[in-house]
This record gives structure tokens, C-alpha cells and sequence, in this order.
């Protein structure tokens, strides 16, 4: 039966201990047990600080610390020391005596483990030949956060000096777990900015280093219309310096005013993109310039809109003339001849009737030889079907775009990628031919890919970041719905990473992320892709793997941090999970997640495999 004596031999009721006081000795020894807890040694040192001292000073043969989940409503074991395995289950609310004295928010003693018949460690008591059990709760400030339990071999009472210290070092345990977990928010908060601004300024340098060599005007501007960033051409297509362009609202600056800018923000907050849109900006003078615009959404790491970012090339001379290319030849041939785009006419068959030297330089033929051509000969094979359907809509007289972007193939084979406009030229209500106006946007798509491309890389160890992973992850389980093959996910950290970080410093943590990237990238197969999921975690996506197949896989990379340089010392705790077709993206995650801290609890340094399909 759990019960203690009190000073006079009366007992006490079932569960309780008694209330014993101590000298001012005592009490300088308890201020040392205080002091010797340091929440800044994080969260995972802490608790085990906790059980230590919790051992030294009750003299047991082992000591358990159990922490509710809230989740579950269960109480886990977060240290284990000198018990076995079967000391680590679960337990339910109040089962127990670590959970009898959760509930009751005081010590509580069991003399005999192996005769309470409700007793969830009874069998492995006697198996381990403990017989007593002391539980005392960790109170915090505002609530009690869990339990500290002592066993022992030998069923003797826990003197009145060591059960007031003990009780001195729960409490005070209870408060250090507390700052540990705030400290180590705290500093994780303060990474996330640290990391951010860096971030910040290593995209805004390649901005400016990358569009300030464009001829084309390039702006940014904040979620109020505000410029963050203007280059070379937007200074000289606005007439002002950048300097003096910065803070200013972009609708000062569209002919239109504030109506043209939020019609324009109102599309790029539903589509994130705009192409190729034409308007017109109030130049150097009040000069009216016409523009052909494309803008996009930025986004921050978190995925909030911050911003937009605009690229603009001035077309009022070309625009002018074509306006009055059905005038006269004389406007038409100067057309042609006035402009750095590519120009061409198609007639109702699709061959080249007439053209201009840029569409010629662009596609690197004679005129001899464009003229034999179809259109088609100088398109790229993917884009074929679709533009030459649309040629065939237009001289039909139905409804086609007037603007592409698609890829030409010159006569030395290279990709070039092209922005179009088309116009059908009519005489008499019969359409005649199509007059198409082209500009060289390979370098613009080439700077795109690269935007994009920053904006999902992790900038420290050149991995994809978390919001491309679980982009990735939902394409992967929708084709593994579609075509039934296998998909795992495993998710790792280093163990005991940010100990390492407090002895060796923030630069030596890095240099072992950086290596981790390296050896991941390194054991992953062709077909597997790599993630820094935040922090010390990372994620592996694995298609067509099966369980043990990417079992394979996450051993391979936990055995190689042996043989690596900065990752000798460091340990990993992975988490392993077959895709079920019930699993949604969040479950999936999680129990990956789940299974990670898993392996973990059972110690580090190992693999644990969640059992395929969602829990109940």
C-alpha cells in the first residue's frame, strides 16, 4: 500500500508523506541544488541535471522523470536512469504512483511495487527487483508540469533531511524547466530574426548586382506601393535617381494614378503574376511613356506577401507606328526597320511573307531560308500544338491570345525564349495573315528561374527550404494516389545540437550543418530529395521507396557521420514513415515528426520506423 509515518509513528493516509523542515545546513545545501540548475544549458540538459541530482541526493537505484503530453493526456517518460525499458511506458492520468502524484500535486510513496495490483510497473519491479517508489511533483509557477520518481531495491522510508531537499529540488526543477523551455524559445526566436535579416541582405545584394545590368526598368515596391528598389532603367525611364525614387508611391507615377495601381495590385494579390500588361508610366517632363509590364507577389521564408516586384520595357516608339502599320507601306516598312524586336508576318498558310533584320539575327537564317520555312520549323517541339491550333483558330476568324511566351530553336539549335504579340491584319473582313512582334526574354526567364530558385534554397547549406518540401510532398503523395506505387519520408536532427552550439560556437554549428547537407545529398538516391526543415531538423522525400528501402537509406547517412569531418561527435535520431493512402500532408508530416522524437526518447542515435498508416 502506498503510506508513510509521521514523526510520531501515526500513519498517515494511503499516498501521502509526511511534512518535515530542515536546519539553515540543510537549507545552504538546498540553495546549492538551486543554483546548480541552469536553464540556459537547454531543455534536454536540464532534465537531466534534474534526474542527476534527484539521484545523488536520495541515494536511490533509479529515478524516472515523467512529463504529461497534453495531446495525448498521457504522462512520457523524459529521463530514464538505472530502470529498465519496461519502466518506460506511458501512463494514463493518475495510474500509478508518478500519476497519483501529478493528480494530487503532492509526494506520494509506494513501499511495495510488486503487491499493488494496479501498479502499471508491478511486473517490471519485480523483474528489476525494486520494491519502493517515492514520486514527487514538479510544481511550477502556474501549474504542476510533471514528476520526479525515485525507486529503490530496498524498502526503506527516505529520511526527513533528504525528502525536504528532494522536495526543495522539485519545486525549484519544476521553475527551471519552465525558463528552459522559455530560454530555448527565446533563442530560437532570436535565430529565426538573426537568420531572416541575413537573408534579407544577401537577396537584396544579388537583386542589385543581377537587375542593375538590365536596359530593362526593374522596380520593387512594399505592400503599400511604396519603392523598396529601383534600377538603372527604371531611374532613367521615371527621370529620377534612385535615391530620390525610394519611399515614393508608384502611383504617382502611372498615367492612370492610384486607380491603375490598385487594379494592378488586385490582380497580382489573386494571380501572384501578371504578364506582359500594357500601361503607361508619366515620364521625365510629364512625358506619357507606354510600357509593357510583368510583376509578380514576393513572398517572405514564411510565405506572406511582402511586396511586388515589376520588370517594364518602354514600347511608346514601336507602339506608335504600329498603330498606323495598316496606314501605309511607308509606316509599315519603317516599323520594321525602327524597332529591336523581331517582326514578322505570317501569311494564312503559316509561312513567312515578310520579316525584319532583328527576327532574322534572332533566328540566325538567311532570307532565303526563312521563306521556305513553315513557322513551325523554328518553334520548339513542346510548344508546336499549341501555336499552330491558335494560328489555325485566328484565320478561322475565332477568339485566339494575342500574347505568348513560348521558345524559338535558331539555326545553331539554342533555345531562345520569346515574348509575342500577334495581331490578325484583315482586308475586307478576311483575315490575311497574322503580324507578330517578338522580344528576347531569355535572360528575363533566366533571372526568373534564379528568383524563384533563391526563394525556395536554404541560403546556408544550398538545401530546398520548408516551404518547398511540402510543396514537393503533396505532388508526391497525389502521384503515388495515381499511379499506386510506394512513397517513405523520414524526418532527422542532430542530437544534443544546441549543447554543441553552446561549447563550440554558432560558427562551428554551422560548418556541421553545412556538412549534414553534404553527406544527405551524398546517400540519398537520384531520385530522393533533401530539405532543411528548420533549424537541426531535416527531411528526406523518397519515391518508390518502400519501408525497408529507405530504411536503407537513412542508415546509410546515420553511419557516414563517422567518417565526416565536423559530424564525428554528432549523433542523429530519425524518424521513418511508409505513405498509406489515408494519410492527408499534415498526418504524414506529424507522424514522421512523432516517430523521430521517438527515436529520440529511446536515447538518439538510431532509427525509429512508424507503423504505416495513421494512428487513431
Amino acid at each position: 500500500m502506498m503510506a508513510t509515518a509521521n514523526r510520531k509513528g501515526e500513519k498517515k493516509p494511503a499516498g501521502s508523506v509526511e511534512e518535515p523542515s530542515f536546519s539553515p545546513r540543510e537549507f545552504s545545501r538546498g540553495i546549492e541544488i538551486v543554483r546548480s540548475l541552469d536553464p540556459k544549458a537547454g531543455l534536454t540538459a536540464t532534465i537531466r541535471n534534474i534526474g542527476r541530482l534527484a539521484s545523488s541526493l536520495s541515494g536511490g537505484d533509479g529515478c524516472l522523470i515523467h512529463l504529461p503530453d497534453r495531446e495525448q493526456n498521457r504522462l512520457e517518460v523524459a529521463y530514464r536512469h538505472g530502470a529498465g525499458r519496461e519502466f518506460a511506458v506511458s501512463l494514463k492520468p493518475g495510474q500509478g504512483v508518478s500519476g497519483s502524484a501529478l493528480r494530487r500535486e503532492k509526494p506520494v510513496f509506494a513501499s511495495n511495487l510488486t503487491k499493488e495490483p494496479v501498479e502499471p510497473w508491478a511486473r517490471a519491479a519485480q523483474k528489476e527487483g525494486f520494491t519502493s517508489a517515492l514520486s514527487l511533483p514538479l510544481r511550477g509557477r502556474q501549474s504542476t508540469l510533471g514528476t520526479i520518481t525515485l525507486l529503490r531495491r530496498q524498502a526503506r522510508p527516505h529520511g526527513a533531511t533528504k525528502l525536504a531537499l528532494l522536495r526543495l529540488l522539485s519545486d525549484q526543477a519544476a521553475v527551471a524547466i519552465e525558463d528552459a523551455r522559455s530560454y530555448e524559445q527565446l533563442q530560437g526566436r532570436l535565430k529565426a530574426l538573426s537568420r531572416e535579416k541575413k537573408r534579407e541582405g544577401q537577396v537584396k545584394t544579388f537583386l542589385e548586382n543581377i537587375v542593375d545590368r538590365s536596359a530593362d526598368s526593374i522596380m520593387a515596391t512594399d505592400l503599400h506601393g511604396k519603392f523598396t528598389f529601383a534600377s538603372r532603367g527604371a531611374e532613367e525611364m521615371l527621370g529620377l535617381a534612385k535615391e530620390d525614387l525610394l519611399g515614393k508611391r508608384i502611383s504617382q507615377f502611372y498615367a492612370g494614378g492610384e486607380r491603375e495601381a490598385r487594379k494592378i495590385m488586385k490582380v497580382l494579390a489573386k494571380k501572384e503574376k501578371l504578364r506582359n500588361y500594357e500601361t503607361e508610366f508619366i515620364g521625365p517632363g510629364g512625358k506619357t511613356i507606354s510600357v509593357i509590364l510583368s510583376a509578380s507577389l514576393l513572398r517572405d521564408s514564411q510565405g506572406n506577401p511582402v511586396g511586388t516586384l515589376g520588370v517594364s520595357r518602354e514600347i511608346t516608339e514601336y507602339k506608335n507606328l504600329l498603330n498606323h502599320i495598316t496606314r501605309t507601306e511607308q509606316s509599315y516598312q519603317k516599323l520594321f526597320e525602327a524597332v529591336n524586336d523581331a517582326i514578322f508576318f505570317l501569311n494564312r498558310e503559316g509561312y513567312f511573307t515578310t520579316f525584319n533584320r532583328m527576327f532574322l539575327k534572332m533566328t540566325g537564317y538567311t532570307e532565303k531560308e526563312i521563306r521556305s520555312f513553315h513557322f513551325s520549323k523554328i518553334l520548339h517541339p513542346d510548344d508546336i500544338p499549341m501555336m499552330v491550333n491558335d494560328h489555325q483558330k485566328v484565320i478561322r476568324g475565332d477568339y485566339a491570345p494575342e500574347r505568348y511566351t513560348f521558345r524559338l530553336i535558331n539555326k545553331e539549335e539554342k533555345v531562345i525564349y520569346v515574348e509575342g504579340n500577334f495581331r490578325r491584319l484583315k482586308e475586307k473582313n478576311v483575315v490575311m495573315g497574322i503580324l507578330a512582334v517578338l522580344r528576347d526574354v531569355t535572360e528575363k526567364i533566366r533571372l526568373e528561374k534564379e528568383l524563384l530558385e533563391l526563394s525556395i534554397t536554404d541560403g546556408l547549406t544550398g538545401l530546398h527550404n520548408q516551404r518547398h518540401f511540402y510543396n514537393e510532398l503533396d505532388k508526391e503523395m497525389e502521384r503515388v494516389k495515381r499511379q499506386h506505387t510506394p512513397l517513405s519520408l523520414f524526418l532527422f536532427d542532430l542530437d544534443d545540437f544546441k549543447v554543441f552550439n553552446d561549447i563550440h560556437g554558432h560558427l562551428e554549428g554551422d560548418k556541421v550543418l553545412k556538412s549534414v547537407a553534404q553527406v544527405v545529398l551524398k546517400s540519398i538516391r537520384r531520385m530522393d530529395s533533401a530539405y532543411r526543415y528548420g533549424g537541426d531538423e531535416f527531411t528526406v522525400i523518397l519515391p518508390g521507396a518502400t519501408q525497408v528501402e529507405a530504411l536503407q537509406v537513412a542508415e546509410r547517412i546515420r553511419k557516414t557521420f563517422d567518417n565526416t569531418p565536423y559530424l564525428k561527435q554528432i549523433k542523429l535520431s530519425i524518424g521513418l514513415v511508409e505513405f498509406d493512402p489515408h494519410y492527408d500532408l499534415t498526418t504524414f508530416v506529424k507522424d514522421a515528426d512523432e516517430a523521430m522524437y521517438t527515436a529520440k526518447k529511446m536515447g538518439g542515435n538510431q532509427i525509429f520506423i512508424e507503423k504505416k498508416g495513421p494512428q487513431e
